[in-house]
């Protein structure tokens, strides 16, 4: 058994993460994440943590947003190990007036391909409304 996920893993992992808010599918978001992981958003907030943190994270966040976020891959992803970056655009289209926000996220997988850890880094000078 290998001890890190290969990049295309990774890179899997990743897309999935942002067609999952996109899509809003809880269930499905919630699996990408390991059992024990630990979830900031933004980063310096009170970190989620366990599948219960997770799931109560983005449950409130969907239904804060109208049950999707548009999470767009904003150029590659990076990888070095477990570790990867990613700047995405995200767009709560279903807000009025809508909510754009730029974030880059930090994420650390497991030995399973699961989010170990993920930072989103992002202020209120990288959020609009259009």
């Amino acid at each position: 058994m290998h001890t890190t996920p290969s990049p295309a893993e990774i890179q899997a992992a990743v897309r999935r993460y942002a067609q999952c808010l996109t899509n809003g599918d809880l269930d499905g978001i919630v699996a990408l994440f390991a059992p024990d992981a630990v979830f900031e958003d933004p980063i310096g907030t009170v970190p989620h943590v366990g599948s219960e943190g997770v799931r109560g994270f983005f449950q409130a966040a969907l239904s804060q947003t109208g049950g999707r976020i548009l999470f767009e891959q904003e150029g590659a992803v990076r990888i070095r190990g477990p570790h990867a970056v990613c700047a995405f655009i995200a767009t709560c289209d279903r807000l009025t007036p809508v909510l754009v926000t730029e974030t880059t996220d930090i994420f650390k997988f497991d030995r399973n391909g699961r989010i170990k850890s993920l930072v989103a880094i992002w202020g209120e000078s990288n959020a609009r409304t259009v």
